[in-house]
């Protein structure tokens, strides 16, 4: 005959439950301070391990094997309950003592961090009952609840938005706070028109009152009615004034109001460290080449953001200077002194007896032997004339009486000696022997004068001789 396999699975059963006598107990929980309240949801453990939870009217048949285990019931918001139960027990009653526990609320406004007052606050839990109260003038309520049990927060203030939360109460008590938002918060958000930057420290007026200043990131956040038209006032360093009128919606939450950087005039003043105007001064600005100074040593740079700069001043002859430089609300001056790239280049003029030599004009001559600098020497026989410094050079000296002499000077051998002669200092050289090399130049010359007139007026003073006549003609 054939059996199909439910019918061997249910013949299976039917003999292990006849082989293995069985017994259980009904379990009833139930609170402590009022045995009416039956406890649903309670945890039944039969030897430390999970047998059940009550059902709506807080019983659990409770099965089991040959010896009665030990049981505990847990719930919570309630104490645990430990025992067992007699041999011919059928049904026991376990009272759970309720935990209370004490849970403060603290609530504040978001933005000013001010305690609110009569702010509602309701405690709901999962088994239906309920806590409420209104917050003090501190912002602070507590309410008593059940200890390790699951609650639904809300809290409602007036011109504030409600804030719905859950929490799971401890043992004995806890605290929680809650930042509400008013229902007319806005942020007024400041940018830079070009970057879109936040512009920080702007001052901020909503309908003729100063409504606050733009934090780091560019926001103010205020407190304004909505649907109605309002008039902003914004100001900031560097930007143009902005008034406008808006209208803010319920659903704004955030206006963006953008501002313009403003313009500026700088007069650049180039000088040296005598206050002199330098003319011809290149001006560069943030490395871009901006003109040259004029005769009075000015120029002007005109539509400059009121931001900050870098100014390079060059000049032949002088050092490079570079300031950094933020121009102002109105027309702005910028001062720049210029240092002379020259030092002084020492010129002692003697005679040939090592005296020194007083208006001697000395020269500071070029690469191609032009005058670049002239001065003449005092009663030291000393003169001082603008160089670079370590660049060799020639100078060249000069004084009635004396013959001009050059010779090589640098700043790094100042004083630098030159040595002028006199005819009869000639005269005295030649007639120990030692004639110098002007001398002999000297007298080549006059020999030279002397040789071209002597053939010049030998040549006048030749005899004429008349040229013999043509043969006569034959007649």
């Amino acid at each position: 005959m054939h059996i199909p396999a439910a019918g061997i699975v249910s013949i299976c059963l039917i003999l292990s439950m006849c082989l293995v006598s069985g017994s259980s107990v009904m379990v009833i929980v139930f609170e402590q301070s009022d045995r009416t309240a039956l406890i649903p949801e309670a945890i039944i453990y039969a030897d430390g391990k999970i047998a059940g939870k009550t059902d709506l009217n807080g019983a659990f048949n409770l099965s089991f094997e040959g010896y009665h285990p030990n049981i505990r019931v847990a719930k919570g918001g309630y104490t645990d309950w430990t025992g067992t139960f007699a041999e011919n027990d059928t049904a026991i009653l376990v009272p759970l003592q309720v935990r209370n526990s004490t849970l403060f609320v603290e609530v504040f406004d978001a933005d000013t961090l001010i305690p609110v007052q009569n702010a509602h606050i309701i405690a709901t839990s999962e088994d239906g009952s309920r806590e409420d109260g209104y917050t003090g003038p501190e912002g602070k309520i507590q309410l008593a609840l059940r200890s390790d049990k699951v609650y639904n927060l809300e809290i409602t203030a007036q011109n504030f938005q409600v804030v719905h939360d859950t929490v799971v109460t401890s043992g004995d008590s806890s605290t929680v706070q809650y930042s509400l938002v008013r229902n007319d918060r806005i942020s007024i958000r400041v940018l830079d028109s070009l970057s879109g930057y936040p512009v920080t420290s702007a001052h901020v007026q909503i309908d003729g009152t100063k409504a606050g200043i733009t934090n780091d990131r560019g926001v103010l956040i205020s407190n304004t009615s909505r649907n109605v038209e309002h008039i902003f006032d914004i100001s900031a360093e560097g930007y143009e004034s902005t008034h406008l009128a808006r209208s803010i919606s319920f659903e704004d939450q955030v206006v963006d109001i953008p501002l313009v950087k403003a313009k500026t005039t700088i007069f650049v003043s180039v000088y040296n460290k005598d206050q002199m105007p330098l003319s011809k001064s290149r001006v560069k600005m943030d490395g871009s080449l901006q003109g040259v100074t004029n005769e009075f040593g000015r120029i002007m740079i005109p539509s400059l953001e009121m931001k900050p700069y870098e100014f390079t001043v060059t000049r032949d002859g002088y050092k490079e200077n570079m300031v950094s430089f933020t121009p102002g609300n109105e027309t702005s001056d910028l001062i720049i002194v210029l240092e002379s790239e020259f030092v002084d280049l020492e010129v002692l003029a003697q005679n040939s007896n090592g005296n020194p030599l007083s208006n001697v004009s000395v020269y500071l001559l070029g690469e191609n032997q032009e005058p670049l600098n002239t001065n003449e020497t005092g009663f030291d026989g000393i003169c001082v004339l603008p160089a670079i410094e370590e660049k060799s050079y020639r100078i060249k000296a000069e004084k009635g009486g004396y013959y001009p002499n050059t010779t090589t000077a640098s700043t790094k051998t100042n004083p630098n000696h030159i040595i002028l002669h006199t005819p009869d200092t000639i005269q005295s050289v030649s007639s120990s022997g030692e004639i110098p090399w002007f001398y002999g130049i000297g007298v080549v010359v006059l020999i030279v004068a002397g040789v071209g007139v002597y053939l010049i007026l030998s040549k006048r003073n030749r005899p004429y001789r008349r040229g013999r006549s043509n043969r006569r003609r034959s007649l």
